[in-house]
């Protein structure tokens, strides 16, 4: 007579858990019918410490003021929340930087370095500093009519040359005064 195939698997796993529960049986030490009683001679360490209390001359620290207080709950009381946080300010150099868009223009008749930074006052020593490669020019802001669009900083175009080409306009500067 052949078994089933379910017959066989309830063959097999009831032949796994015989040999699982036998084995743990024979691991705790219940299948020899002798067991034997091995005495070990307990081991005992004994540690000594000695402190010497200090007086409060010779205290530092919260033991100073009183030794009867636990060093590690003294120390400032903690303010309670009150729903504010500390806010950073910038400093007074930063106060008078932004960040912009600059293009240049060929001003009439000058060979001086100018240029026209719309949010900065006018007759100021500008410093421009181009984002892109780190290069930076000085200039005097003088008023400009017009401005082309999308820039917020015209540069004479030989001072312009100093930081970017031409073909880079308009480029993100930093402008600060």
């Amino acid at each position: 007579m052949t078994m089933t195939v379910y017959e066989r698997r309830r063959i097999a796993v009831l032949a796994v858990l015989t040999i699982v529960i036998a084995l743990t049986f024979a691991a705790v030490g219940g299948s020899t019918g002798s067991q034997t009683t091995d005495t070990v001679a307990p081991t005992t360490i004994e540690s000594t410490t000695t402190s010497t209390p200090l007086d409060n001359a010779a205290a530092v620290g919260p033991l100073a003021d009183d030794s009867s207080k636990p060093v590690n709950l003294d120390g400032p009381i903690a303010q309670q929340p009150n729903g504010t946080a500390p806010i950073a300010y910038p400093g007074p150099g930063e106060m008078n930087r932004v960040n912009g868009k600059a293009s240049y223009v060929r001003f009439p008749d000058y060979n001086s370095a100018i240029c026209y930074a719309s949010m900065a006052p006018l007759g100021v020593e500008v410093t421009i500093v181009n984002l892109n490669n780190g290069r930076s020019l000085g200039c005097t802001n003088v008023f400009v009519v017009t401005l082309p669009s999308g820039a917020d900083v015209v540069i004479h175009t030989p001072l312009y040359l100093q930081i970017a080409n031409l073909v880079d306009a308009p480029l993100p500067v930093t402008v600060s005064w």
